[in-house]
C-alpha cells in the first residue's frame, strides 16, 4: 500500500463527439459498451441491452429497447422497413443479454425507420444484421424517460416517463496553472492517500488541503475536488485497486465514498448468466459433439431427454463439488426419474473453471478434445445418445458442464 504512483502531464479532459455521416461507406471497427464501464437500469434493476460504443456515443439494439422501454419493433420485409409500434405494453426484464462481440463492425442502417406508420430520421447503425440506435434518440421519438447519473455514470430507464432533454454537466476544469502545481505535487498527494486510505475524515481532510491546488479555487469544496479529478486526463494507472484506470478516478470515487455517497461497486464486464443461456449452451455443445464424430467418421448421437436430466443434475453438483459420479448416484437418480439406470449410463465429461466471456461452448469442447480420455469417450462408436448440462456456481460467474452418453 506504500507504492508511489507518478505523474506524468496531467490535462484537463477534453471531450469531442462526433456524428457519423449517413453516407458513410466503410464498416466502423467498434467496442462493446460493456468494456466502457457504461451501466444501464430500469428502476433500480440493472438490465443488459446489447450494446457498442461507435464515435464515443453508445448505441443499443433497437429490440432490446424495445423490451425495456415498452414499444413493438417489427421487420416489414416487403417494403424493407423497421416498424415501431407506441403500443406500451409492461417492460420486459427477462430475456435481455448482452451479446456484443468483441472485433464487430458497424456501417450506417440502409432500412427505413417508421414510428406508428411515420418515417422517421435517426442515426442507426446496422451491426451482425441488427439495427442499433442512441438511447437518447428513440428516446425523444417515441418519448420515454432517459436520465444519466453523472456520479455512478449510468444510464436510467423510464418506460412510463417522459423525454426531457439532457442538461450538459460540465464538471470544473483546473486552469494551466493549477494542473502545473497539480503535476508537481501528485506524489506526495498520492502518498498521502495511500496512507491514510482506510481514514474517511483523513481522506476528507487530504481533500481540503490540496483542494486549491487540484482545483485553482481558494475555497474549493470536496465535491470541487472530486470534479476536477474526474475531469483531468493524462494521470498514471491506479496501482491501488488494480484496476487499470487512472489514479485521478479511483481518488474521485474515494472522496464521494467518504462524502457520504453510495458508491455500489458495479463489474461492468459482468453478464448474468440465465437459464435460456444454459439451455442454448448444451444444444449448442451436442451439436459441437456430432460435428467431431462427423469428421470421425462416426453416426451423429440423438439427445435424449433423460440422458439430457442426468447431465444437468450431475452440472449442478459440480458447482458445490467438483468430481465424477458413482454408480450408487446414478442409481439414485435414475430412480427419481423413474428409468433404469442403465438406460442413463455408459461415458461421462466434466469440466469446470470457464465465465461467460470466455465462450463456454468451444471453451469447453476445446478441452474435451485436448484431452485422449475426454476424446475417447466423445468419439466412442458404441454410444447412441447424449444428454449435455450447464451450470452456473453461485458466484453468478463459474460455469461448469457435463457431458454423459450412452
Amino acid at each position: 500500500m506504500t507504492k508511489r504512483i507518478f505523474a506524468t502531464a496531467i490535462a484537463a479532459a477534453v471531450i469531442a463527439t462526433s456524428l457519423p455521416t449517413a453516407g458513410a461507406a466503410n464498416a466502423l471497427t467498434i467496442v462493446p459498451t460493456r468494456t466502457k464501464g457504461q451501466a444501464v437500469y430500469v428502476g433500480s434493476t440493472r438490465v443488459y441491452p446489447t450494446g457498442y460504443n461507435i464515435n464515443d456515443n453508445n448505441y443499443f439494439k433497437l429490440r432490446d429497447v424495445g423490451k425495456l422501454a415498452g414499444f413493438g419493433v417489427d421487420w416489414n420485409e416487403d417494403t424493407r422497413t423497421v416498424e415501431i409500434s407506441t403500443t406500451r405494453t409492461a417492460p420486459e426484464l427477462t430475456g435481455i443479454t448482452d451479446t456484443a462481440v468483441i472485433g464487430a463492425t458497424a456501417k450506417p442502417t440502409d432500412q427505413r425507420i417508421t414510428v406508428d406508420g411515420k418515417e422517421v430520421s435517426m442515426t442507426a447503425y446496422k451491426i451482425k444484421g441488427n439495427n442499433y440506435v442512441k438511447l437518447r434518440d428513440i428516446g425523444k421519438t417515441i418519448n420515454f424517460g432517459v436520465s444519466f447519473n453523472m456520479a455512478t455514470k449510468a444510464v436510467s430507464i423510464d418506460p412510463n416517463g417522459t423525454y426531457v432533454e439532457e442538461v450538459k454537466q460540465t464538471p470544473s476544469t483546473p486552469t494551466a496553472a493549477a494542473i502545473t502545481k497539480w503535476n508537481s505535487t501528485m506524489d506526495e498527494f498520492n502518498e498521502e492517500m495511500i496512507q491514510n486510505h482506510s481514514d474517511k475524515d483523513k481522506l476528507l481532510a487530504i481533500a481540503a488541503k490540496y483542494g486549491p491546488t487540484i482545483t485553482g479555487k481558494v475555497n474549493a469544496t470536496t465535491a470541487d475536488v472530486i470534479s476536477a479529478l474526474e475531469s483531468m486526463t493524462g494521470a498514471p494507472v491506479d496501482a491501488i485497486s488494480f484496476d487499470d484506470k487512472p489514479v485521478s478516478l479511483y481518488w474521485a470515487k474515494q472522496l464521494r465514498k467518504a462524502n457520504g455517497e453510495n458508491i455500489v461497486e458495479v463489474d461492468p464486464d459482468f453478464v448474468p448468466v440465465t437459464d435460456a443461456m444454459l439451455r442454448q449452451w448444451e444444444n449448442e455443445m451436442i451439436d459441437s459433439i456430432n460435428a467431431e464424430r462427423a469428421k470421425a467418421g462416426l453416426s451423429a448421437l440423438a439427445k435424449d431427454d433423460n440422458v439430457m436430466k442426468r447431465a444437468q443434475a450431475w452440472a449442478q453438483h459440480l458447482t458445490i463439488e467438483f468430481r465424477h459420479s458413482t454408480w450408487s448416484e446414478v442409481e439414485e437418480f435414475a430412480n427419481s426419474i423413474g428409468v433404469d439406470a442403465n438406460s442413463i449410463s455408459g461415458g461421462e465429461n466434466i469440466v469446470g473453471g470457464c465465465f461467460v466471456e470466455d465462450d463456454p461452448v468451444k471453451t469447453d469442447m476445446e478441452k474435451f478434445m485436448a484431452s485422449a480420455g475426454h476424446r475417447a469417450t466423445i468419439l466412442d462408436k458404441d454410444f447412441t445418445r447424449v444428454g449435455v448440462g450447464f451450470a452456473v456456481a453461485a458466484d453468478g460467474r463459474n460455469i461448469f458442464c457435463t457431458q454423459n452418453f450412452a
